[in-house]
């Protein structure tokens, strides 16, 4: 593909137009079944992508301009414009997507909308005439207080600030909203900057993230309030500049949540556009449209890919499960060193993704007693999770799960736990658990998350091993009620024991509901959870035998297939000496083969077990690494272990990498 700038071969050349009458009689024989495979086609174009562009300048005539991040050249943008035309990609405008969804037009063939961010002079100077000529449609989107900046001033830019120059006048956008290309839309009006997020002092973007001051963090409604101003205003003013409100909303750095949604939707802007790199489907709505961020490293090969929507999946899953009980520390100094040691191991070991402890288990029972984040209904040990999180995402460079319980949380002797019908009360051999069945338990684990997803940014939920009900449990007088009200089954654990069909039908109800309990707890994550480039991804962990034997789905209420179709990931633990296996390379090797063939191997992740909980003594890293070696051989490509003793660098990583490190492993394919 020639890199060489030119403009395009457009049809509608004068030279061209000249023969449209010389034409059109041949043509009319022909035009028929022509237009109905294009509307066949447009019928099919249920799917459209979007591309994000920030400023465009012209080194011809401003050499010495610095060029900052997602800047592009004009010449790479007319290389960009030209393979949209070559390739048949068809700008749309964002009525035409609005059309379409409502069933009253269709979208061309290989539709692709064009957006514009931040409001620069260049999209007047530059970007307007290349629309012009190439006709494609565009949405543009000002930020409010840089556009309030008097002229002459300066903008705050980040760290730095620029001439209100480098951004459009009112004069220059008025021109922009009377051309029949262009839609403005809002930035916000000051939502473009970062601001504290937490006590120890990282900045997080300002749409997504509670205010933290010494005061402590302003509250749901307070921030709720603060976006609702901000939205408002920005509209607002737009309206009053030029005449008409905007109906759509693109949110700085992609950074939203599902309120910041709602809120735009209360003002009259339903429209709002992310960062997600994915494209859109019809039907999906537009209160949530994802888009590609281009810039000056994007080559036309990656372009083309954008265009053609494709997906980037995460590579193979390699996982650290930390405790974040070995970071915690009363003395502030020693919490800092033993963060940073943590960041410094995890980064040394080239790795996709940490399962980190958003809980507190001093006594390492598996039940949360305090936690690491501010809540309503827990005592909070420290406020660490989201410092810890975010560090890992920004300084090393992986995902971050929170690690949480679904039922594992002791509130004390006035909630309801999960009874054993043996014992008539909570077995002591298994996790404290609160009810499921009890609406009082069900709200107050759902406002857990809720507080979780406010306060912390990260990019997936792992639900904990305690999301289990054993074949004698739940028998508590909520449970039993449920059953019967609910499911038709009888209102006794001991009757339902009796009929291998009523137990089967049991068992399959506990499945099914514990897994829609965590559907509905990823989803109060999701309502103030900020999203910036990942959806919210969910993970959940099973235990192996659920994996070796089918029939033990009831004594656990889990089964493969089910998680396999519900979550992105299944956390598989593999762990043969907590299993009791007498030889752990046969036992492993099984469990893979056996997994790898009931689903679909790249929705597993195997954890491995990186302490012998039989005397407490460390599996040593050669041997760990030797199972890697066995379950990647076995077509299990996606693995991690627990824990990790960063304290005393175990497992060695310099022992591990070969096997571990993405690096350096490759993929077993069949």
């Amino acid at each position: 593909m020639s890199s060489q700038v030119a403009m395009p071969n457009f049809r509608r050349v004068a030279s061209l137009m000249s023969m449209a009458s010389a034409l059109l009689a041949v043509s009319l024989l022909a035009v028929a079944p022509v237009l109905a495979d294009t509307r066949e086609q447009a019928q099919m174009s249920t799917e459209y992508t979007v591309l994000s562009y920030h400023d465009i300048v012209d080194l011809t005539r401003t050499p010495d301009l610095k060029i900052y991040p997602q800047t592009i050249t004009r010449n790479r943008l007319i290389q960009q414009f030209n393979l949209i035309d070559d390739l048949g990609y068809n700008p749309v405008s964002l009525q035409d997507i609005l059309d379409a969804e409502a069933g009253k037009d269709t979208l061309p063939p290989k539709p692709v909308l064009l957006t514009f961010d931040d409001g620069y002079s260049s999209v007047y100077d530059i970007v307007l005439p290349l629309l012009e000529l190439y006709d494609y449609p565009a949405v543009v989107a000002p930020v409010g207080s840089w556009l309030a900046v008097p002229e002459g001033g300066e903008v705050p830019y980040g760290q730095i600030s620029l001439p209100r120059e480098r951004f459009l006048s009112w004069a220059q956008l008025r021109e922009l909203q009377a051309s029949p290309l262009v839609e403005i839309a809002t930035h916000t009006y000051d939502l473009h900057k970062g601001i504290i997020g937490n006590p120890q002092g990282n900045q997080l973007p300002a749409a997504g993230t509670p205010q933290w001051s010494e005061s402590g963090y302003e509250s749901v409604a307070a921030y709720r309030q603060r976006i609702h101003d901000d939205l408002e205003r920005a509209r607002d003013q737009l309206e009053n500049k030029l005449g008409e409100a905007p109906r759509s909303v693109i949110w700085p750095y992609g950074g939203y949540s599902h309120a910041t949604i709602d809120i735009a939707a209360e003002l009259g802007m339903p429209h709002t556009l992310s960062l997600l790199a994915r494209p859109n489907k019809l039907g999906q709505g537009t209160d949530d449209i994802n888009r590609y961020l281009i810039d000056q490293e994007t080559s036309l090969e990656t372009f083309e890919e954008y265009l053609g929507g494709k997906i980037w999946h995460p590579a193979d899953e390699r996982v650290i499960h930390v405790d974040l009980d070995y970071v915690y520390d009363p003395d502030p100094a020693q919490q800092r060193e033993n963060l940073g040691k943590l960041l410094d191991k995890v980064k040394a070991q080239d790795i996709s993704t940490v399962y980190l402890q958003a809980f507190a288990d001093a006594d390492g029972n598996g039940v949360a007693e305090s936690l690491y984040f501010p809540n309503d209904h827990l005592p909070m040990r420290a406020d660490l999770f989201n410092r810890v999180a975010w560090q890992l995402k920004k300084r090393v460079g992986v995902s971050v799960y929170a690690w949480m319980p679904v039922m594992a949380f002791d509130l004390g002797d006035d909630y309801s736990y999960v009874s054993d019908v043996r014992l008539d009360k909570p077995n002591p051999e298994r996790y404290r658990r609160l009810s499921p069945f009890v609406e009082r338990n069900r709200q107050v684990i759902a406002d857990i998350y809720k507080d979780l997803g406010y306060y912390a940014k990260f990019d997936g939920l792992l639900f904990h091993d305690d999301g289990l009900l054993s074949d004698f449990e739940d028998a508590s007088p909520a449970a039993l009620a449920w059953y019967q009200e609910k499911w038709g089954l009888p209102g006794s654990v001991e009757a339902i024991r009796q009929d291998d069909d009523l137990m089967a039908r049991w068992t399959q109800r506990k499945t099914e509901f514990l897994i829609d309990f965590t559907h509905q707890l990823a989803d109060e994550v999701r309502r103030y959870r900020m999203y910036d480039t990942t959806a919210l991804y969910t993970a959940r962990n099973v235990y192996a035998p659920v994996v070796l034997n089918p029939k033990s789905e009831q004594w656990f209420a889990q089964e493969l297939e089910a998680f396999s179709r519900a979550y992105d990931y299944t956390a598989v633990m593999a762990m043969p000496y907590m299993e009791g296996a007498e030889d752990a390379d046969a036992w492993l090797k099984s469990i893979a083969e056996v997994a790898t063939q009931r689903v679909d191997p790249d929705s597993l992740v195997f954890e491995l077990q990186a302490q012998d909980w039989r005397d407490h003594t460390p599996v040593p890293s050669d041997k760990l690494a030797h199972w890697m070696r066995t379950i990647r051989e076995a077509g299990i490509n996606q693995y991690g272990y627990y824990p990790y003793d960063f304290h005393n660098d175990h497992p060695d990583a310099e022992v591990l990498r070969r096997e571990f490190s993405l690096g350096t492993t490759l993929r077993k394919t069949p």
